[in-house]
């Protein structure tokens, strides 16, 4: 086995192939956010080779465009003019009427506010003004309620719907006080969804769905006089694209609430469709999330969704795809708007004019209307026409990959460029053919961008693999990690390059991280050439102690040291390595002390942090430049443990599973139990203090004494503990835990932790 892994990662064309599909297999695991851009630009490109379909004939759309700003004044208009329209709807026989607008202040323009001073002044003590006068005045306060004249409209015509709007990110809310948020919510109420169905296991708790941070609502007394409500909210792809529409939305995580788990809330053109066919919305919420989504009424309708209950648009067109009206001549009732063109129908009020800037980004459109893209989403739903995510298309796209991977990898090499670039060409669009005509006869959504992308690959690998030898392989192999590998690890690699997975490897390694304590101050009062000097002697020294136990040296960031112990190189012992490593540094910081002392440099002292644990480790970077480096929460905490050194006067601080895999070949002392900046659950310390078998006397009972304080420590008797640990201070005055600890109960005696205390010490900075 070992020479078969051998020969098949020396480089052939069968092991580039392979080696390709694999790596292409992977990334589409991984769901990488470039090729979901390169998908989603794809997507657009199917909606433009299907073209326009025609729109089912029950969505109109009432335009706030330019004309009707010209002739009716400038947006907003007076709440009057709405009336008027919602009035000439139900003239007209309008089955739904829904607004694609929020009407978050009152209407004033009536002048309503000084007729109310005026009455309030005349109908003060003292003041002689007639009854009739005082009536008229009434009247005319009447007239000038122009919220009470459109909240009256709204509740004769029984069939119009208000939009409002959800603020999705925190950024986007602070104009808003406290108050107005409540009352904005408290507006939305009665626009709950009544009819979510949870499966037994189910909980809203773990379903990730669109999460609103805020809402921005009508005016109470206005949305008391609609007949329902829903958010006209629309969430962009990352290219600012909207390809999706959220048919639920949560508010914040009230749904955790206890009595609030209906905080759950629905489109505007949901409720416009439930109106329209006199329905109910049920959802269907699993394990996973939204399992499925149907309204019941004159006709039931399956809304497919993914598991955040967002549906797939099926564009049919632009704003031209469906009837256009211009609300001023619906107000004037011009022949431009007959009345048979709203008869049963939904009538969509919503801005298209440029002024009002509500554009959005769809396939087929740069700027279109968010009103067109309601509109939309109600013809796919009315006319069943569905986009939908198979749950076999990861299955499909997988089996695309490794078909196309193995078919090139074996025609390929048998043929030259020119032959293999035909071969891939005419691969290619087979697949984007066959991609095609499932979009459009079935709906089904389906990634192009992956299997575009493995011919693109194969074909461009395999091809340069011909112009790559063996020796380029070793010279580069030499070259990229001669510098932070000892030579016996670099000649092993060189000779079994399978050592070095392609995109990285999850492998337990024992991550070392150190800084020089002060360094800052010192190089201060340098000069930069007298720093370079002292730091590079510093650095060299210390990168040899590495080399010589066959570390891998990650990077420099100023006088800190990144490196880690057990890759690309295997070692079972890389836990004791690392220690040794650490001792040893240690004396030779000793050594380096009394030679800068020497020059008149400040005395300096190294910080070390150890961690043992799984981390990913492998070649990340560019194709002109690499580093092989670590990554994951064991990287993470190592370097927390170096920082944490400076809270308990240590020099070098290990975890759990170090010390543990090193204890038979080292000296150590548990230091405490701590919560490290970015962790939630409490990890033990220890400090590393020599090799095995090398504590002095002295030494060896400040550690019994450090471990029965501790004990005490633990059990709140911080009384009894500050006397252990000040016996061990006497003992050892430079011993910088035992100095750490007992200024640590003399705080605790004073002001002691909370009763639920875990005896962690929470660290607060890095």
């Amino acid at each position: 086995m070992p020479n078969f892994l051998k020969r098949l990662f020396q480089i052939n064309s069968t092991t580039v192939g392979l080696l390709l599909t694999g790596l292409m297999l992977l990334i589409f695991v991984g769901d990488s956010a470039i090729i979901q851009r390169l998908d989603l630009l794809i997507s657009d490109i199917r909606f433009l080779a299907r073209g326009p379909k025609k729109a089912a004939p029950d969505v109109v759309i009432a335009a706030i465009d330019e004309k009707s700003i010209d002739q009716l004044g400038r947006w907003p208009w007076p709440f009057t003019t709405q009336a008027r329209l919602v009035d000439r709807l139900v003239s007209y026989g309008a089955r739904v009427i829904a607004y694609d607008v929020v009407f978050s202040s009152s209407d004033i323009s009536g002048g309503i506010e000084s007729l109310k001073v005026l009455r309030s002044r005349m109908s003060a003590d003292g003041a002689a003004a007639p009854p009739q006068v005082l009536a008229e005045l009434d009247k005319a306060i009447a007239a000038s309620d122009h919220d009470r004249i459109f909240a009256e409209a709204l509740k004769r015509s029984g069939r119009t719907l208000l939009g409002y709007f959800f603020h999705f990110s925190a950024d986007t809310i602070q104009h808003l006080s406290a108050e107005e948020k409540n009352s904005f919510l408290e507006n939305i109420r009665n626009s709950k969804y009544n009819a979510v169905r949870k499966a037994p296991g189910a909980s809203l708790k773990k379903v990730w769905l669109p999460r609103a941070e805020a809402v921005e609502s009508n005016l109470a007394g206005l949305t008391r006089s609609a007949r329902g409500s829903g958010y006209f909210s629309l969430r962009p792809d990352q290219d600012g694209a909207v390809r999706r529409f959220p048919l639920i939305v949560k508010y914040q995580d009230m749904v955790e609430i206890p009595g609030e788990q209906d905080f759950l809330f629905g489109p505007l053109a949901l409720r416009a469709l439930e109106r329209y066919l006199r329905g109910t919305t049920l959802f269907f919420i699993d394990t996973l999330g939204v399992e499925k989504v149907a309204i019941t009424g004159r006709r039931n309708i399956a809304i497919p969704t993914n598991n955040q209950g967002e549906m797939l648009i099926n564009y049919i067109g632009g704003i031209s795809s469906f009837p256009v009206y211009s609300i001023v001549d619906i107000v004037e009732g011009r022949e431009q708007a007959p009345p048979q063109a709203f008869r049963n129908k939904i009538v969509l009020i919503g801005p298209t004019a440029i002024a009002l800037a509500d554009l959005r980004v769809t396939p087929f459109d740069k700027a279109i209307p968010g009103v067109a893209i309601h509109a939309t989403v109600l013809d796919n739903m009315i006319r069943g026409d569905f986009l939908s995510e198979p749950w076999w298309g990861g299955l499909f796209t997988a089996g695309t990959i490794l078909l196309l991977g193995l078919a090139g990898t074996l025609v390929l090499p048998r043929t030259g460029a020119a032959g293999g670039g035909a071969a891939a060409a005419a691969a290619l669009v087979l697949v984007v053919g066959l991609n095609q005509y499932l979009f459009a006869r079935h709906g089904w959504w389906l990634s192009a961008a992956y299997p575009l992308l493995t011919g693109a690959v194969l074909y461009g690998g395999m091809t340069l693999y011909h112009y790559v030898i063996e020796e380029q392989q070793k010279r580069f192999i030499q070259s990229a990690f001669g510098t932070y590998l000892s030579p016996k690890v670099v000649a092993e690699i060189v000779s079994n390059p399978s050592l070095l997975k392609l995109g990285g490897e999850r492998k337990e390694i024992t991550a070392f991280f150190s800084d020089v304590a002060g360094f800052t101050s010192v190089s201060e009062s340098m000069s930069p050439e007298e720093l370079v000097a002292l730091l590079n002697e510093y650095l060299s020294e210390m990168t040899d102690i590495i080399l010589r136990y066959d570390g891998t040296v990650d990077k420099y960031e100023g006088d800190a040291i990144v490196a880690f112990f057990g890759a690309p190189h295997p070692m079972s012992d890389h836990a004791v390595r690392a220690c040794h490593v650490s001792l040893d540094m240690q004396e030779a910081m000793v050594r380096l002390r009394g030679v800068w002392k020497a020059r008149g440099v400040k005395e300096l002292y190294m910080r070390v942090g150890l961690n043992t644990g799984p981390a990913v480790v492998g070649n990340m970077g560019s194709r002109t430049r690499m580093d092989y480096t670590m990554m994951g929460d064991t990287v993470n905490t190592a370097a927390r443990f170096e920082g944490a050194n400076k809270q308990y006067g240590s020099a070098i601080m290990i975890g759990s599973l170090t010390y543990e895999e090193g204890k038979h070949a080292v000296e150590a002392r548990e230091l405490d139990l701590i919560n490290v900046v970015g962790k939630a659950e409490p990890v033990p310390i220890y400090e590393l203090v020599a090799k095995k078998g090398q504590l002095s006397d002295t030494k060896k009972k400040v550690l019994e004494l450090y471990h029965q304080g501790l004990l005490s420590y633990r059990a709140r008797r911080f009384d009894e503990a500050m006397g252990l640990f000040g016996e061990g201070l006497a003992l050892d005055k430079t011993d910088g835990p035992c100095k750490s600890m007992v200024k640590r109960c003399e705080d605790y005696i004073v002001d002691p932790p909370p009763k639920n205390w875990n005896g962690a010490f929470i660290m607060t900075s890095k």
